[in-house]
């Protein structure tokens, strides 16, 4: 039986539209981006579980992180009353933020009587 001319474009539309799909699918499933782990934790629970544990300084790692996000950048001021309202006093930031500067996770710009400046590094 012969096709008509619609057949025959129809089947060659079709073929087009499987050859399109299978491209694709090459495309796909090729490499793919190694995503780092990462964890999505409330506040409150976090500063509830840092004082049953007495680890005021990982409150302080979580913190920077935090402010950074709602910074949208890695460079930002971290004042002692966000601390503060988490629980933690001015000396627990203070060693926090030397123990990280000294690791090399984060630079600080000291202003005189201001705010220190953090910036994190490697994100």
């Amino acid at each position: 039986m012969k096709k008509t001319t619609a057949e025959r474009d129809l089947a060659e539309w079709d073929r087009e539209i499987e050859a399109d799909f299978q491209r694709a699918a090459a495309r796909t499933t090729g490499k793919r981006k190694k995503v780092e782990p990462f964890v999505k934790v409330l506040l409150w629970w976090i500063a509830r579980a840092t004082k049953a544990t007495n680890t005021g300084r990982a409150l302080v790692c979580i913190e920077l992180l935090h402010a950074a996000w709602k910074a949208k950048r890695p460079t930002f001021p971290l004042p002692n009353g966000r601390l503060a309202r988490l629980g933690l006093h001015r000396r627990t930031k203070y060693r926090a933020l030397c123990d990280l500067e000294r690791a090399g996770l984060i630079t600080i710009e000291r202003p005189p009587r201001k705010t220190p400046i953090i910036t994190l590094v490697g994100l």
